[in-house]
């Protein structure tokens, strides 16, 4: 008995030497950060002034500001357009890949395992996108169409943010990986009953791709509404405020303007809108597969 109780504290000891690490790099790094922008965001809070209380100024400013709302409009179109194409697109791509050879499967593996810095990538983007000497005009002018500007038209500029995350970004592996793990049994069951190709899709390959769907999802959400890498780099968030986001807004408050104070305030309010997002996807997109 005493080996055993030995044993058990044991057990306890090492489980909290190898949790409490992690708790307080999460406390330090995660939750006390949240803590203090709920202070900041109350507070009149410059660089070189000290910080002086102000109630709810800060929200009431942010709220009557023009760009804040013009902010919320293209991170809302910039998440539509990233989540239609860079979400929904390799999900498809996935399913038609487990239906070729082992091997076209291996080399697509490898092609999305190949390590890309997303900002050199970027920036690359950014030189094709010219207009006079840029790659894409280049092939516009290949197939006889007329020349685009761009990252310098209103109405192209944030279209032309969300094409490189197709290739900057590659969720197929999660998906490939899900698809490997389905039995075979349940598509030869399928099959035997009459089903094609695009009924194993709906009855076997979809469901049993839920759980990954969803996940996948609550990341493809949380990242385009953050957006602030691709139009920092690549327009600055022109042109205009064309493809001016919630957080390059959050940015410019706080180091341009130096108002912590309100850019920690249109921080809180990012942080609820993000929230109840991800709250009304966790009821309507159902992950136990039993549901």
């Amino acid at each position: 008995m005493a080996s055993l109780s030995a044993g058990s504290r044991y057990r306890d000891v090492a489980a909290w030497a190898f949790t409490v690490p992690g708790l307080l790099f999460q406390f330090f790094f995660g939750w006390f950060p949240i803590l203090i922008a709920f202070v900041v965001g109350f507070q009149r809070y410059y660089f070189v002034n000290p910080p002086e209380f102000i109630g709810w100024q800060n929200f009431l400013d942010v709220f009557s500001d023009e760009l804040t709302w013009t902010s919320f409009r293209n991170t809302f179109y910039f998440a539509a357009l990233s989540i239609g194409l860079t979400f929904l697109i390799p999900i498809f791509i996935s399913i038609l890949l487990m239906e070729m050879s082992s091997r076209t499967i291996r080399w697509m593996m490898v092609l999305w395992f190949i390590p890309v810095a997303s900002t050199a990538g970027i920036v690359i983007w950014k030189y094709m996108y010219q207009f006079d000497m840029g790659l894409m005009n280049h092939i516009m002018r290949l197939l006889h169409l007329p020349e685009q500007r761009w990252l310098d038209d209103p109405t192209l500029a944030m279209f032309s943010l969300v094409l490189p995350g197709l290739i900057l970004y590659g969720p197929g592996l999660m998906y490939i990986a899900a698809l490997q793990s389905v039995p075979e049994e349940l598509y030869e069951a399928a099959e035997l009953e009459g089903a094609g190709f695009f009924k194993k899709i709906q009855t076997v390959t979809l469901p049993r791709l839920r759980p990954v769907i969803a996940m996948m999802l609550i990341f493809s959400v949380i990242g385009a509404m953050q957006a602030f890498e691709l139009p920092f780099i690549m327009t600055g968030g022109g042109p205009g405020y064309a493809t001016t986001t919630v957080v390059m807004q959050v940015y410019n408050m706080a180091f341009n303007a130096y108002n912590l104070g309100k850019a920690t305030a249109l921080a809180i309010l990012l942080f609820f809108i993000i929230m109840a997002m991800i709250m009304v996807q966790r009821r309507v997109v159902r992950e136990n597969l039993d549901d």
